[in-house]
């Protein structure tokens, strides 16, 4: 049975989360205490994959509705799922049901008191609805649920380790590391029943030299049979974790030390470490691997994992690693995993992605639109998503392009407006695109040194004000030494102090004139012979006007609009267009 839809209701913070869509891997993004582990832990209960799990508590009702609902007669449904049958399912069906009209989906939910109700599209007979909702419950994928992962030592005492295994496989009762290290053995080849029998043998501490001959063989071929196994484990290992682990070639050793199991890793350069001196994401990233191919070729058969906050100590780049091996693992396992990381969410799968936020009355919501709430109550929880899109599309946008960075971005508003109008005129061309990146002061250092990628770096453009002065002298004197003639000055090509001086007074006056009005008033007027944006400062201080803190850059996008809006009909004089062709020439190396 496949997971195509589930619903939450009066759990812990959901009063109704609505149907949310899964596919084989499912990803729900927000923030801290949205509501994301209610969500997974609520599906969770539905049918936990391990039975000392399927406990329903008082904790899990919601605080706001805990005596309505304790004082009700039955207890309401706190979660629904609907299934899909697969071709093994409809096998089943018809095998043990043949009377009943072939159906291929149900709808199963579970109430506060721990009943099952199950629905089916199709009228079934009193006498065989126990036993097909029963089947249902039975064949119905269990849930395993998972907030840690048991991070490996590099010493493992096997004694001590041993007498805590038993035989029911992955019990939950077990800690997570006693769990990671079970897996880790049998990755190996290596059961708790082997050692067991084999543990004399291999620590055997008496006198070698009193030992007959025969022993003594016996634990040479035996401690050689263990040898093969490491390494072959060790090689296998190496293999498989560089295939989905890019953050370096590693090869991992096992090694038996006394009554201690060692996990050495060489890196690339040579150096050879015990485990625990690794990162402690690799750590994670090992364990996990570890456990999920171990647990889902062995263990899991007909379950869908729900991950909580998976990989939050690895780097971006190893998170891009763990969805990648999210997409092995859903061959076998559906999967469920919740994130406030970017990195974790990728873009060409963005609808898989639910939105989860608190609304105003602190209840959790879950939302497929991945657009921004007109309240904006989402928007914490999407900036995940929107950052994701956004270094997608930074990375397609400055592939190939020249980098033109600037502080304001009414400049990059401004530049771009200027551009595409030279452009649309004929009167600029570049070999690359142009793309112009603001920074604000405090990022632009910074910016720039990522831009160049180990090249030249980009083109920098500043204003003629003590801010734009400081930041020219610091850019020539440190990381511009060697290039000063990539830092530009507005003051270089005429009396300018800021780039708004290079624009038609008469474009401001006919595509900003609203808002000046609005934000100074409508007895403002502009003089041509003096910089425009000090005339709006110093009226606005004599009056005692507030600016807004984007003043300049709403004013820039009110007149870019108005460039796009009347481009055949701008009265833009021959000198301008020689001005604004001499700024993009110089600033783009023409």
């Amino acid at each position: 049975m496949k997971l195509k839809l589930f619903r939450v209701q009066n759990f812990r913070s959901f009063l109704d989360s609505g149907w949310i869509n899964c596919q084989d891997i499912t990803t729900l993004a927000g923030v801290n205490e949205a509501g994301k582990s209610n969500l997974l832990k609520a599906l969770w209960k539905l049918k936990p994959a391990f039975q000392s799990d399927n406990k329903i508590l008082h904790t899990d009702l919601p605080r706001d509705r805990f005596d309505e609902i304790m004082e009700s007669n039955e207890l309401p449904v706190f979660v629904t799922a609907k299934f899909k049958f697969e071709p093994r399912d409809l096998g089943l069906l018809k095998k043990y049901f043949p009377t009943i009209k072939p159906f291929d989906s149900c709808i199963v939910s579970r109430t506060l008191s721990g009943k099952y109700i199950v629905e089916v599209p199709v009228n079934v007979p009193d006498e065989q609805k126990a036993k097909l909702h029963n089947f249902i419950i039975k064949i119905m994928p269990g849930f395993i649920y998972y907030s840690n992962y048991g991070n490996l030592d590099s010493n493992i005492y096997l004694p001590q380790m041993l007498s805590k295994f038993n035989k029911s496989g992955v019990a939950t009762s077990s800690s997570t590391k006693r769990r990671t290290i079970k897996l880790l053995l049998l990755y190996i080849g290596i059961t708790p029943e082997m050692l067991k029998n084999d543990m004399n043998v291999l620590f055997n501490d008496e006198d070698t030299t009193k030992l007959s001959a025969q022993k003594l063989a016996e634990i040479t071929s035996k401690k050689e049979e263990y040898k093969q196994l490491f390494d072959e484990a060790g090689k296998r290992l190496s293999q498989e974790f560089s295939a989905i682990w890019h953050q370096g070639t590693y090869k991992f050793e096992f090694t038996f030390e006394g009554s201690n199991l060692r996990i050495w890793v060489t890196d690339e350069k040579g150096n050879r470490a015990p485990l625990e001196e690794r990162s402690v994401g690799m750590q994670w990233f090992l364990s996990f691997f570890l456990v999920f191919t171990m647990e889902s070729k062995h263990f899991y058969t007909n379950t869908i994992l729900l991950l909580d906050e998976s990989g939050m100590t690895l780097h971006s780049l190893a998170q891009k690693d763990l969805v990648y091996l999210f997409e092995q693992l859903a061959n076998k396992n559906q999967i469920i995993y919740s994130t406030h990381s970017s990195f974790m969410i990728p873009t060409e799968h963005l609808n898989r992605t639910k939105i989860i936020f608190k609304d105003d009355m602190g209840h959790s919501v879950v939302n497929n639109d991945l657009r921004l709430n007109q309240d904006r109550s989402n928007a914490a929880s999407l900036f995940p998503v929107q950052s994701a899109v956004g270094i997608e599309i930074s990375r397609s946008i400055l592939n190939g392009a020249t980098p033109v960075v600037v502080i304001n971005n009414s400049d990059q508003i401004l530049l771009s407006a200027i551009k595409n109008y030279l452009s649309g005129k004929g009167l600029f061309q570049s070999v690359y695109d142009t793309v112009f990146v603001s920074t604000g002061v405090n990022g632009l250092d910074g910016t720039t040194q990522v831009l160049s990628e180990g090249h030249e770096l980009p083109v920098v453009f500043l204003s003629d004000d003590a801010v734009s002065e400081k930041m020219r002298e610091h850019l020539c004197n440190h990381s511009y030494k060697n290039c000063p003639e990539r830092v530009f000055t507005v003051n270089q090509f005429g009396n300018f102090s800021t780039l708004e001086d290079c624009i038609p007074y008469e474009i401001f006056a006919r595509g900003a004139g609203n808002y000046i009005a609005k934000i100074l008033d409508s007895n403002f007027e502009l003089d041509t012979e003096e910089s425009f944006l000090i005339q709006l400062e110093r009226y606005a201080e004599e009056k005692k006007y507030t600016l807004p803190d984007n003043y300049r850059e709403e004013i820039a996008l009110r007149v870019k609009k108005y460039f796009q809006r009347n481009y055949d009909a701008l009265k833009i004089t021959r000198n301008t267009k020689k001005l604004w062709q001499n700024i993009l020439n110089a600033l783009t190396f023409n």
